[in-house]
């Protein structure tokens, strides 16, 4: 997992037997491995043993902070889910902070969507057609809808607070999301290589958060710009 694309799992655990501490190592190795499993053995390859195996721990333990493995694999994808919305503070209160809040946000789904776990992931969920219908739409709702959805509410909040003009947050969280893309996701679909190199990301995402800006209130990205 790399710390660029990969959430910080420590802050993430499951339900932990009654009465007894945490051991927030054993949460941390415990979504690792599950994860490291889901993105490049496929899910068919997730089970709790051999999420136990990989992560160092008991069945025991593994099935008292997870009672399953669709339970196991939801914490996954929140988790992954939150690393990336988390740099999307509700309490901005200026253009800058606006900015440097998208900046971050757009900054770290980028290099995933590019990176080598996003690209594993790809492959599974195209090559695997053993991945039940329910689980394969599970892993939709908790990926990319509930991050869209959490970019909606955040974009809708900064509305409220007159930083930007946001009357239709949820076309404008798909605006972000394609301008941030373009065309290099089909490039990398089709085995093409992407136009940008990782160098180039940063550049790439702060021009298109200030044309994101610039079309909801020209005066934040007027604001930011050198």
């Amino acid at each position: 997992m790399t710390t660029n694309s990969g959430p910080d799992t420590s802050s993430f655990s499951g339900a932990a037997s009654s009465g007894r501490p945490v051991d927030r190592n054993k949460d941390i190795a415990i979504l690792q491995a599950a994860r490291q499993i889901l993105l490049f053995e496929g899910a068919s390859a997730l089970t709790m043993e051999a999420v136990a195996s990989k992560a160092g721990v008991s069945k025991a333990t593994l099935y008292s902070r997870f009672g399953n493995r669709n339970l196991l694999i939801e914490a996954v994808l929140r988790a992954q889910s939150d690393f990336f919305v988390e740099t999307l503070s509700p309490a901005v209160q200026n253009a800058a902070q606006t900015f440097a809040a998208l900046e971050a946000f757009s900054l770290r789904l980028l290099q995933y969507l590019f990176s080598e776990d996003h690209l594993c992931l790809m492959k599974t969920l195209q090559g695997h057609r053993d991945i039940p219908a329910d689980l394969r739409e599970r892993m939709y709702e908790l990926g990319p809808v509930a991050t869209c959805i959490q970019v909606e509410a955040w974009l809708a909040q900064v509305h409220q607070l007159g930083l930007i003009r946001c009357p239709q947050p949820d076309f404008s969280a798909e605006l972000l999301y394609g301008m941030l893309v373009g065309m290099d996701m089909l490039r990398t679909l089709f085995q093409q290589a992407p136009k940008r190199q990782p160098a180039d990301v940063p550049g790439h995402v702060r021009a298109v958060v200030t044309l994101f800006l610039q079309l909801h209130q020209g005066d934040v990205a007027a604001a930011t710009t050198p």
